[in-house]
């Protein structure tokens, strides 16, 4: 069971990719404007959090209609609506006894820069966040992983600590062994996948990975 949040953002899914990604006892959070997407992808949410300064009036009033749950905070508050969520999230996980097996978070990037930037730095605090967008998936690494299923596609890390020590890439268009990379470096952007399970292998460092589709 996943946690899928609809953030304001941009929405650039084809047709069914979202419906495809959520199974029916996901539980589904809506921060603000976000209900106004699920709502057009036909997705109904459990939770719309926020301060309502950018759902539509008329979708709001059909989701109280339906008895969601609904929680308002005054638009001066110390958090974004989208951590807002976060928080709740692990609120919820303590009442309920259980661990979502991801945060898949739709519409979190796009429009506001400033925006995009703190959600995707969110990922070092949240480390079960994934980012979807239209063509790329994006999540955050502290220790080694591989990939399966991913021949084909581009990938990207963009360090957020000031080193990766020992790197290691296996199964890739751009091999390393063993390599500090410094995160002033721009050396491990726009790499592919070349193998149906590829390993990514380091000794110490904090990654953001960004994986998009092939063409």
């Amino acid at each position: 069971m996943k946690a899928v949040v609809f953030l304001n953002g941009e929405y650039s899914y084809e047709e069914g990719f979202i419906q495809n990604m959520v199974d029916e006892d996901d539980i589904i959070f809506c921060a603000d404007g976000g209900a106004d997407y699920a709502f057009r992808y036909k997705v109904e949410p459990d939770y719309i959090i926020g301060d309502m300064d950018s759902v539509s009036a008329d979708i709001l009033d059909f989701y109280k209609e339906r008895g969601i749950n609904i929680e308002r905070y005054s638009p001066e508050k110390d958090y974004t609506d989208f951590e807002l969520i976060l928080q709740r999230i692990g609120d919820y996980e303590k009442g309920k006894g259980i661990s979502f097996d991801g945060i898949y978070v739709f519409g979190g990037l796009g429009k506001r820069t400033d925006m995009t930037l703190n959600n995707l730095h969110l990922l070092e605090k949240y480390t079960r966040l994934v980012f979807f967008s239209g063509d790329e998936e994006i999540f955050y690494r502290d220790e080694a992983f591989s990939l399966k299923g991913r021949e084909g596609y581009g990938f990207s890390i963009i360090p957020l600590s000031e080193k990766i020590e020992e790197l290691s890439l296996e199964g890739f268009k751009d091999e390393l062994e063993n390599t500090d990379v410094e995160r002033k470096s721009s050396r491990l952007v726009s790499n592919v996948v070349t193998s149906g399970e590829s390993k990514v292998e380091f000794g110490q460092g904090k990654l953001l990975v960004i994986l998009k589709k092939g063409e």
